[in-house]
């Protein structure tokens, strides 16, 4: 009996290794190009009509994804094991940027944004 509990937990501790480092995610901060350049490309590619950016979602004062007017949702998330890019920085930059104009249009990169969401 005791052997089968070891052997239980040694597949749940295998389990889990393998979910943590292939499966478990973690947000990742946007830069403002980056953001800009994913919602051009979400227009182009579903052929969104939307005028702006509904929502930007926030968490830990890092804009992580937005919401379009037309329902989509984009959430940019890596992987925890990946090793975090040198663009999280600019990720902080470009939140309290646009925390300084929450509803506006950011001139130099054509957006328009209508509300900040936390998530």
């Amino acid at each position: 009996m005791l052997e089968e509990l070891v052997c239980g937990l040694w597949l749940a501790l295998g389990a889990y290794a393998f979910w943590f480092m292939f499966k478990a995610k973690e947000f990742h901060p946007l830069t403002l190009d980056d953001l800009a350049l994913t919602w051009k490309l979400h227009k182009r590619q579903a052929g969104c009509k939307a005028s702006c950016i509904h929502d930007l979602l926030v968490r830990n004062e890092e804009v992580v994804g937005f919401r379009c007017e037309c329902g989509h949702e984009y959430v940019q998330k890596r992987l925890i094991t990946q090793r975090p890019s040198i663009f999280a920085e600019t990720g902080r930059l470009a939140a309290r940027a646009l925390f300084q104009n929450t509803s506006g249009t950011m001139e130099n990169l054509g957006l328009v944004c209508v509300n900040v969401k936390k998530i």
